[in-house]
């Protein structure tokens, strides 16, 4: 883990010495591939949720 977080440091450090437009032409692809990533994890997981709660609601009417 310390290997990791010296890493991490080296990293920040690096970045934070970027100018400003670099630093966004760096961190803006990162920032959008991890938001698209959990969308689409959230889309999924909500997506079958829905899909569960219908299925439910459906053998719940036919049962009346």
């Amino acid at each position: 883990m310390g290997s990791f977080l010296n890493w991490w440091d080296s990293v920040e450090l690096w970045l934070s010495g970027l100018g400003f437009v670099a630093q966004t032409a760096v961190v803006m692809p990162v920032v959008l591939a991890l938001a698209y990533g959990i969308a689409v994890l959230l889309d999924g997981v909500l997506g079958n949720g829905i899909r569960l709660l219908r299925r439910a609601r459906n053998r719940d009417e036919d049962a009346q």
